[in-house]
């Protein structure tokens, strides 16, 4: 029985937004985001929902898109 591929990943009002942040990015992006238990819907709360979105964008712009054969990727 086959129960990955709909992991919701839910951010309240009262977060640690950093925190947040980063269990998004390990959770997305770990293996390239081919895992069956990666997120694949983020719901966040209307009260920190442009705080949240902000830090995400900045923290995915950080990352090194490319050949992991060549260094710093």
């Amino acid at each position: 029985l086959e129960l990955g591929g709909n992991a919701p990943f839910i951010v309240f009002d009262d977060a640690d937004l950093d925190a947040a942040v980063e269990g998004a990015l390990i959770s997305k992006y770990r293996n390239n985001g081919q895992t069956c238990v990666c997120a694949n819907r983020l719901y966040v709360q209307d009260g920190v929902y442009d705080a949240f979105v902000d830090k995400l964008k900045a923290a995915v712009a950080k990352l090194n898109i490319g050949n992991g054969l060549e260094a710093g990727v």
